[in-house]
């Protein structure tokens, strides 16, 4: 039962950066514009490795597809009580940055190294598109 548990959680926080989108015009972005994406993908991975929803929702744009995503992601974890004690590291991979006015597709992929009790599972996923709006000069996850 333990392990069914286990599993579940690692291919729903796996899932999370599954979907994609793709888009039209590409412009070469600049440096730090694509530094504050791959910044703001580093920290919404940390805040998903350490279950801190709120902070993973703050780095999503309010009512997208990704906040929506996250407070489903808390509620179906929540309802696993083991997961306490639940290690997650996420680590991302990103293959290209493309940026046009407000709206940037990051083509990444994840891998996911999950540790409960004694058992650990690795998971790479498939090369996803996670698309960003920029609001008030930050950039946010929309999906």
């Amino acid at each position: 039962m333990k392990r069914k548990y286990f599993l579940v959680v690692l291919f729903l926080i796996l899932a999370i950066f599954l979907s994609g989108c793709s888009g039209g015009g590409i412009v070469t972005p600049s440096i730090s514009e694509e530094t504050q994406i791959m910044d703001l993908i580093n920290k919404f991975t940390i805040a998903i490795c350490n279950f801190n929803w709120d902070l993973a929702r703050s780095y999503c744009y309010p009512d997208s597809s990704a906040y929506l995503m996250v407070g489903q992601t808390e509620s179906l974890v929540a309802a696993m009580p083991q997961i306490n004690d639940v290690i997650l590291w996420l680590t991302p991979t990103i293959y290209s940055t493309d940026i046009t006015d407000n709206e940037a597709e990051v083509r990444v992929s994840f891998c996911m190294r999950m540790w409960y009790q004694e058992e650990y599972a690795s998971e790479d996923s498939e090369i996803a598109t996670m698309i960003f709006i920029k609001s008030g000069g930050e950039w946010y996850f929309y999906w």
